[in-house]
């Protein structure tokens, strides 16, 4: 059985991006899900699949929003761990239950409350509040060897990928910031012309960036993705079904999840610390896609940190294994550019959604309807660094 272009997204929803929302993270999943099924034309008692994030990323349980938002019986339910991993994987999982008839309307989800829990840059904050006075922080699995080495915020993770990038390519840290900064400065003028983007009137310029602080050598403040409050949603259901609804449908050509011995997401124990998913798992993608990079319109990449931008473009095989610094520098991701990347701004200047934007974005740009429009798209591609990604087409 395969899922290509056995189902598509029809509908997209997604709320305000704010740095401190008044709404809980219920009320932002509420609003993300009824303006994805209000765009599809669905009626909320129709949808009997749901897909949230693992715990504890999410917060809003499948029976909470199922409640909420009066649906019926879910006759399929599940939750995908990883962080970001998820947004491409719930995706996969909603094509192949539509694909496999265990749903007919699958709704998937992912609503943020950083400002009333956990930030992921507040390495403190993952103590809940600090250790008791005088007393030993015992922390185990794979906490265990970081924790005592002090990475322990997202960010010092991703310097040691960054540094040895550098030093397996032979990066200056000149080259390397400006390949970053490249990236940054691109994005948050796509971000400048997005209505919805956080950053949308917050110009940033070269020497804005490079007056960016350190946060953990190499990478600087405007390399690090936004932390805000926010939810996005988006409505799979039957390829056949999507095109009589509302709107033009995005299908699913493939979708897929990978994690690989010492290959999961935030791993620093890899044979190969920036080959962060296997070879193979691209490969896998594009043969069921039917289709390579070359004939990929739009990228829209995962970027907890701008670093993740240039290993995506490498290993999903848009760029030349480690020439994705050259070719950012020389070709930028602007819309004139071979691939625009990124178009609604990413997380670094749009919002952090643990991914959900971008697929949001991908399907906006597939319509025609996005505030950074590519011209002529057909497909559509969201990608996230540790191989989790999906591949959407204009119906044939």
């Amino acid at each position: 059985m395969t899922i290509h272009r056995q189902a598509a997204i029809a509908g997209i929803g997604q709320t305000e991006l704010a740095k401190a929302s008044p709404h809980s993270a219920l009320e932002l999943a509420v609003q993300a899900s009824l303006a994805a099924l209000e765009d599809a034309g669905i009626d909320p008692a129709e949808v009997d699949g749901m897909l949230r994030f693992g715990a504890p990323f999410e917060t809003v349980s499948h029976a909470a929003l199922t409640r909420t938002l009066g649906l019926g019986e879910l006759a399929y339910f599940a939750e995908i761990p990883l962080g970001g991993e998820a947004s491409a994987g719930m995706v996969s999982q909603a094509a192949a239950a539509i694909a496999s008839g265990q749903a007919s309307v699958v709704l998937a989800f992912r609503s943020i409350k950083q400002s009333g829990g956990n930030r992921f840059g507040r390495a403190d904050q993952a103590l809940h509040g600090g250790p008791p006075e005088d007393a030993d922080v015992v922390m185990h699995d794979d906490f265990a060897f970081t924790w005592p080495y002090w990475m322990m915020a997202p960010a010092h993770l991703f310097a040691l990928w960054a540094t040895r990038y550098m030093h397996v390519n032979g990066v200056s840290y000149e080259d390397f910031q400006r390949a970053l900064g490249t990236i940054a400065l691109a994005q948050r003028h796509y971000a400048n012309a997005n209505p919805g983007a956080l950053m949308r009137d917050r110009p940033l310029d070269w020497e804005g960036f490079l007056a960016g602080r350190m946060i953990s050598w190499p990478l600087s403040l405007f390399m690090i993705c936004l932390e805000n409050d926010g939810a996005a949603a988006v409505v799979v259901t039957s390829a056949g079904r999507a095109r009589s609804l509302r709107q033009a449908p995005a299908e699913i050509l493939a979708a897929t999840q990978s994690l690989a011995p010492r290959r999961e997401p935030m791993s620093v124990y890899a044979d190969d610390l920036i080959e962060i998913f296997p070879p193979a798992g691209a490969e896998r993608l594009w043969r069921a896609a039917g289709c390579r990079p070359a004939d990929v319109s739009v990228a829209e990449l995962y970027d907890a940190t701008s670093l993740m931008t240039i290993l995506s473009l490498e290993l999903y095989g848009f760029v030349e294994r480690g020439q994705g610094w050259r070719y950012v520098i020389e070709n930028g991701i602007s819309l004139e550019s071979p691939l625009p990347v990124n178009t609604h701004g990413g997380h670094l200047s749009d919002g952090y959604v643990h991914g959900m934007t971008g697929i949001v974005e991908a399907v906006r740009q597939l319509r025609g309807t996005s505030p950074n429009q590519v011209r002529d798209v057909d497909v559509a591609f969201f990608g996230a660094p540790s191989g989790s990604a999906v591949v959407l087409g204009r119906p044939r």
